[in-house]
């Protein structure tokens, strides 16, 4: 299995090309060797292939704003294929709300025609879950059975943490969607005053033993590291998952 970092974690850090750099200079000093591009601002593809090279790292998948990808799949498609990224993904589908039979299908039609060029071109259409996705249809299924069911071509992006806050057994979501997911955002869960935190890996409540041993068992190949929130230092949070990961479940992870 692969190791990544989610670099919407240091959103913050990647307003230019300077600090794209930087940032990715940091990246591969904690030890990672992939990532997802996610959160960046002004910062050109070139750029951003130039800052990946210059460290080793690769690209896997991106966050694209859906406006983008409807709107400008070719270039985007060309953009993915100048980092040798195969994974295009989407963070949500929240301009569909309210949420019903109906939106899902708008969705599935609106997407259709770029899913279909992404398909050609050899890469794979992504969906990000957060908690809603968990949601039933009073009478139906789970808002994710509605979105997964837009395209045979859609692939998901599964969130460990959103999973859980959805009210679901993120281990038993990968088994029923193992053949579905692209890859995991790995992001732990604790209870700070009666509320759920975003936590590293490792430092929260959930069972990710089980967790990596379905995705183990699966084959699942790629684990992005994300943290949306963190109090601190985002750097030092990537870290200390990395550390958390590899020293417990080093043996399944490509060093």
């Amino acid at each position: 299995m692969i190791l990544g970092a989610q670099l919407y974690t240091v959103r913050d850090f990647m307003k230019n090309e300077e600090d794209f750099a930087r940032t990715m200079d940091k990246i591969a000093a904690i030890g990672y060797k992939y990532v997802q591009v996610s959160g960046i601002g002004a910062v050109s593809p070139e750029a951003i292939k130039k800052a990946v090279d210059d460290t080793g790292l690769k690209v896997i998948l991106t966050h694209t704003s859906a406006d983008r990808i409807l709107k400008e799949t070719d270039k985007v498609i060309e953009e993915h294929t100048l980092f040798g990224c195969d994974g295009i993904g989407i963070g949500g589908i929240f301009n569909y709300k309210p949420f019903t039979l109906e939106s899902f299908k708008r969705f599935a039609d609106d997407f259709a025609p770029a899913i279909e060029k992404i398909k050609k071109a050899g890469k794979k259409f992504l969906y990000h879950n957060h908690k809603f996705e968990f949601e039933r249809i009073p009478g139906g299924n789970l808002y994710l059975e509605y979105i997964m069911n837009a395209s045979p071509d859609l692939m998901l992006t599964f969130d460990t943490y959103w999973a859980q806050a959805g009210g679901a057994d993120p281990a038993a979501a990968i088994e029923k969607y193992a053949d579905k997911i692209f890859t995991t955002h790995l992001k732990d869960m604790r209870i700070i005053n009666d509320a759920q935190v975003m936590a590293e890996v490792g430092e929260g409540n959930m069972n990710f033993d089980t967790i990596i041993e379905v995705c183990k068992k699966h084959g699942i190949k790629y684990h992005m590291v994300e943290q949306d929130i963190v109090p601190a230092d985002p750097f030092d949070s990537l870290a200390i998952s990395y550390k958390n990961i590899m020293e417990r479940y080093g043996e399944y992870f490509e060093k």
